[in-house]
């Protein structure tokens, strides 16, 4: 069980470092942002893990369900590109 946990795990940490640094993306999440969201992106949106801007999209359409952290990470990086 733990072995197909941590291949999920690295699997989605590996999918969510690749996919921001691709041409079509165009959401960018900071490390801070990925690092914050990781546990919430896979229990929240496993069908979007393959796709940014869906998973994105998938995270703010559930912003009242994901952790504290995450949505206060959210909110500080969407102040930010505002600016």
């Amino acid at each position: 069980m733990n072995t197909i946990r941590n291949r999920v795990f690295g699997f989605v940490g590996l999918a969510l470092a690749l996919l921001p640094t691709a041409a079509i993306a165009e959401f960018k999440p900071s490390a801070e942002l990925r690092s914050a969201c990781m546990g919430d992106a896979i229990k929240l949106c496993s069908a979007s893990l393959f796709n940014m801007d869906s998973l994105h999209a998938c995270l703010m359409a559930k912003k009242s369900e994901v952790s504290p952290g995450c949505r206060a990470q959210y909110d500080a990086e969407s102040k930010n590109a505002a600016k």
